[in-house]
C-alpha cells in the first residue's frame, strides 16, 4: 500500500457530519491509577536473578555429563543449557539498549524506513494557491504533528511507506522519543481521522509511561518474544528428536532435563508477555481518557491485521480483549484485571515450577509417595525466596502513590485504590503462606533403591542384644575419604646426557604405551588402564601443571624440576552414596638425549564401600597399584 499523492487536496463543500459523541470513562473510576510499569519491574528482576539462570544452566549440563559417561548425550545437553542462557543474552541486550537508545534510533530507523516528514521521499510537493471556494487541506504529516504537539511537544513524527505495523514509539535519546507512522495508519487518517488520532494517543500514552526504552520498535524484550518460538525448535526439539532416534542411553535423565527446559520456555515468557500487555493496555487507558472508547475501537477492528497478526499476538493482547477492556473502562473490574496481569502471571509461573519438578522427579525414579512432599517444600520456600513476590507486593500498595506524585494535580492518595488493595491480597496471601513454618523432606529416602525397605530397627529390638536402651541403626551415608596408602613407589630424577633439554610446555599425545605393569591387583587392569591412554592428549601448562583428557588421570602439577625432569603429583575423590574412591598418580615426565618425551605413572587407586544392612553395618575395601609408562609426541 503506497501513500496518498503528497499533493493531495480534497474540495470541501459541506462540512462532515459529525459523529456521536464517545462514551467517556466513569467519573467514579477515571481517577484510579493505572497498573504499575510491570515492563521495567520485569527487566530489573531479570538483571538482579542474573547468577541464577546461568549455575541452573551449568549444574544441569554437569549433572548430565556425570550421568552419561560415554558423552552420547553432550550435543543435546549443551543445547539445552544454551537454550538457559539465551534470554540472558536478551537481556544484556535490553541493557545495552537503554545505555545506547541514540544507536537503536539509528538502527531503528534504517532498518524500517523511517524519514523526517521534510525528506524529500515523503515530503509534499510545493502547495499551488487555492482556486476559488477551496480550501486547502494540510497535509497529513502536519495534521498528525499538530497532535503531537498539543499532547506530547517534543516527541517527532517518522515516516515509512511499509506495510506493517501502524505506528510505533522508539527512543531518540535519553529524554526524548520518536513516533514511527506506517502506511495503515496513513490510510486510516483518510479514511477515519478519529481512529487514527486515537491510534497516536496510544503511541504517546507508551512515552507517559517510558516504554519507549524497554518496549516499542528495536526492543530486545520483543525480540525475545519473537525469537523463542524458533530457539525451541531449533535447539530443544529437533536434538532431543535426534537423541531419542538413535536410543541412546541417557534418554530418561535428558528427558527429566527437557521437561524442565520446555516449561521454562513459557515461564520465560509470561512474565515477559504479561507485562507487554499490561503496558498495551495502560497504553490504551491513556487514549481513551482524550478520545473515548468509539474511536479506539474502530482503530483497533481497522488495524488489529497490520499490529496482531502472527507473532505479534505474543506482544500485543488480543483485539477482543482490548476492544472489551475499551468498552468497559469505567469499571472497577477492568482496572482490577489491569493490575493483577502480572501477579497471575507470576502465580502460573509458580505452578509450571511445580509441575516441573513434580514430572523430574518421576523421572529420575524418585519414590512417588515421597514426590508431592518434596514438591510442596519446593514450592513454600520459593514463594519467599523469590523476590518477585515481594517486589509485586510493593509495586500494587506504592504505584497509586507515585503516578499521584507525577500527575501533580490534586492531593496525593494516601491510600491504594479499591483495584489495587484487591489486587495486593494475591501476593499478599502467598507470601504469608511462604512465611508459615513447613517441615521440608529430605532427600534421604526420595530415591530410594528398594521400593519396599525394611524396617529401621533399634538396638533393643534386634537379635540377640543386651543391656542398653533404645539405639538408631547407622546411618546409610557414604564412608569418609580413604587414607593415602602407604609404600608406593616413589620416582627419582634418572640420570640424563647433558644439554638435554626438557619438556616445553606445550601439547602431547600419547604415541605408545611402552609398559604396563600391575604392583598390586589385577593385571588386566594395568593393561586396561594402558589401552584407555592410547591417543590420549596431555597438556603441560606454563605454571607446570598436567592435564589430560583421560577421564582416569587427575590434574598433576609439579612438586620438583632438575634439569630435563619434572616430577608431578595429583589426587581426586569421587563420591556415591554408599561408596568412596580416591585416585592418587605418581608421575615423572622427562626427555631423553633423542628428544622423545616420556611419562611414567604410578597409579594407586582405593574404594570404601559401606552398606547398612538390618542396622548392621559392613565395609569393604579394594586397592589396586601400577606403574605406566608412556611416550609422547608433540602436536
Amino acid at each position: 500500500m503506497g501513500l496518498p499523492p503528497a499533493g493531495h487536496r480534497r474540495r470541501r463543500t459541506a462540512p462532515p457530519p459529525r459523529r456521536a459523541p464517545d462514551v467517556r470513562p466513569s467519573p467514579r473510576t477515571s481517577d484510579v491509577p493505572g497498573p504499575p510499569p510491570w515492563l521495567w519491574l520485569c527487566l530489573i528482576l531479570f538483571a538482579i536473578q542474573v547468577p541464577g539462570p546461568i549455575g541452573r544452566a551449568v549444574g544441569a549440563g554437569r549433572e548430565l555429563r556425570e550421568i552419561d559417561g560415554t558423552q552420547h548425550g553432550l550435543l543435546t545437553t549443551t543445547l539445552l543449557g544454551l537454550v538457559q542462557l539465551l534470554p540472558l543474552l536478551f537481556l544484556l541486550a535490553a541493557v545495552l539498549a537503554l545505555l545506547a537508545p541514540r544507536a537503536r534510533c539509528r538502527h531503528v530507523e534504517r532498518r524500517y524506513g523511517l524519514l523526517p516528514p521534510d525528506h524529500p521521499l515523503v515530503a509534499p510537493p510545493a502547495r499551488r494557491r487555492p482556486g476559488v471556494g477551496e480550501t486547502p487541506v494540510p497535509h497529513f504529516h502536519e495534521q498528525m504533528a499538530a497532535v503531537l504537539a498539543q499532547h506530547a511537544p517534543g516527541v517527532e513524527l517518522r515516516v515509512s511507506t511499509r506495510s506493517r505495523p501502524s505506528a510505533r514509539v522508539y527512543p531518540a535519546g535519553v529524554r526524548t522519543a520518536r513516533i514511527g507512522v506506517f502506511a495503515p495508519l496513513v490510510h486510516l487518517w483518510h479514511t477515519d481521522p478519529e481512529a487514527a488520532r486515537a491510534v497516536l494517543l496510544h503511541e504517546l500514552g507508551h512515552v507517559r509511561q517510558g516504554d519507549q526504552h524497554v518496549a516499542g520498535l528495536g526492543s530486545p524484550l520483543v525480540a525475545l518474544v519473537r525469537a523463542w518460538p524458533y530457539v525451541l525448535a531449533g535447539l530443544v526439539v529437533v536434538p532431543v528428536v535426534l537423541l531419542f532416534a538413535t536410543g541412546d542411553a541417557t534418554a530418561r535423565p535428558v528427558l527429566a532435563q527437557v521437561v524442565l527446559v520446555l516449561l521454562s520456555v513459557p515461564k520465560v515468557l509470561l512474565l515477559v508477555v504479561a507485562a507487554l500487555w499490561s503496558a498495551e493496555l495502560a497504553a490504551d487507558r491513556r487514549a481513551l481518557a482524550s478520545c473515548g472508547p468509539d474511536s479506539l475501537v474502530r482503530a483497533l477492528r481497522s488495524l488489529g491485521a497490520a499490529d496482531h497478526g502472527g507473532l505479534a499476538r505474543l506482544h500485543h493482547p488480543p483485539v477482543r480483549l482490548r476492544t472489551r477492556c475499551a468498552l468497559r473502562s469505567g469499571e472497577a473490574g477492568t482496572h482490577l484485571l489491569l493490575t493483577l496481569l502480572w501477579p497471575f502471571a507470576l502465580l502460573v509461573q509458580l505452578l509450571l515450577t511445580t509441575l516441573g519438578a513434580a514430572t523430574a522427579f518421576v523421572l529420575l525414579g524418585a519414590r512417588p509417595e515421597r514426590v508431592p512432599g518434596h514438591v510442596l517444600a519446593l514450592a513454600h520456600s520459593s514463594l519467599t525466596a523469590d523476590p518477585a513476590w515481594w517486589a509485586t507486593l510493593a509495586a500494587v500498595l506504592l504505584w497509586p502513590l507515585v503516578a499521584g506524585a507525577r500527575s501533580g494535580g490534586g492531593r496525593p492518595r494516601l491510600l491504594p485504590s479499591r483495584p489495587h488493595a484487591v489486587a495486593a491480597l494475591l501476593p499478599a496471601c502467598l507470601l504469608t503462606v511462604g512465611l508459615l513454618p513447613l517441615a521440608p523432606g529430605t532427600a534421604d529416602d526420595l530415591y530410594a533403591r528398594d521400593r519396599n525397605p525394611a524396617p529401621r530397627v533399634t538396638a533393643s529390638a534386634r537379635p540377640g542384644a543386651e543391656g542398653a536402651g533404645p539405639e538408631s541403626c547407622p546411618s546409610a551415608s557414604a564412608p569418609p575419604a580413604p587414607a593415602a596408602p602407604t609404600g608406593l613407589p616413589t620416582f627419582g630424577p634418572p640420570p640424563a646426557p647433558a644439554g638435554t633439554a626438557p619438556p616445553a610446555p606445550g601439547a602431547y599425545r600419547t604415541a605408545a604405551v611402552e609398559s604396563a605393569e600391575e604392583l598390586s591387583g589385577r593385571a588386566a587392569w594395568a593393561r586396561d588402564f594402558g589401552d584407555r591412554l592410547r591417543g590420549a592428549r596431555w597438556t603441560l601448562h606454563a605454571d607446570g601443571r598436567l592435564t589430560s583428557d583421560a577421564a582416569d588421570v587427575p590434574v598433576l602439577r609439579t612438586t620438583a624440576a632438575e634439569g630435563p625432569t619434572r616430577l608431578l603429583g595429583g589426587r581426586r575423590t569421587t563420591r556415591t552414596d554408599v561408596s568412596a574412591t580416591t585416585t592418587w598418580t605418581e608421575a615423572r615426565l622427562g626427555a631423553d638425549g633423542n628428544g622423545a618425551v616420556r611419562l611414567e605413572l604410578v597409579r594407586a587407586v582405593t574404594q570404601v564401600l559401606r552398606a547398612v544392612v538390618a542396622c548392621r553395618e559392613s565395609t569393604a575395601v579394594s586397592r589396586t597399584v601400577m606403574r605406566v609408562t608412556l611416550r609422547l609426541r608433540a602436536e
